[in-house]
């Protein structure tokens, strides 16, 4: 598939679907609660929480920051140097897609009180959660799908620092004569 006249893989749309749709699932409800009063009032009302609620909620939502600035960078950005990565971008991307898996499922089990309802009132995790699961999974399934296609080249870090000062091993220059 082209889009913007790059040629992306199977794997880079995976990667790039699941982390969008992460991160539009960080704003669709967590956890949500509904309730009704019978009588005279009638007083009814529903409310909901969102990802960002809860610690694991903002590690998710990094995890998310972090895959869309390599796959932006790597994709459309090319002239942009990035020193080279201690993992290969399929396993840079796994990694990110399993932290947002562990993130939404700790939220699940840490962050999300227990389902519960009765007459009147209801109260449980909401499809939010389990379409940043979802996505998540997307992310690893596309880092998995990455594994065939090249690596960029990139240069060492150690070419990115600074050039004022000679390298450790270079001889002191000779005494003014």
């Amino acid at each position: 598939m082209n889009i913007a006249g790059k040629k992306l893989s199977n794997g880079d749309i995976a990667v790039g679907a699941g982390l969008i749709v992460g991160l539009i699932a960080l704003f669709l409800p967590w956890y949500g609660y509904t309730y009704s009063g019978g009588g005279i009032l009638g007083i009814s009302g529903s409310g909901s929480v969102g990802g960002l609620n809860y610690w694991t909620g903002w590690f998710f939502f990094l995890a998310v920051l972090v895959g869309l600035a390599l796959i932006i960078m790597r994709t459309f950005a090319p002239t942009v140097a990035i020193p080279a990565l201690p993992l290969n971008d399929a396993v840079t991307y796994m990694v990110v897609g399993g932290v947002m898996v562990v993130m939404a499922l700790l939220w699940l089990v840490l962050g999300a009180p227990a389902s519960y309802s009765e007459v009147g009132f209801s109260a449980g995790v909401s499809f939010g959660l389990f379409v940043g699961l979802i996505a998540g999974i997307a992310v690893v399934a596309g880092g998995f799908l990455k594994r065939a296609d090249p690596q960029p080249a990139t240069k060492p870090f150690s070419a990115y620092q600074s050039q004022s000062t000679p390298p450790p091993s270079a001889p002191p220059p000779p005494p003014p004569a």
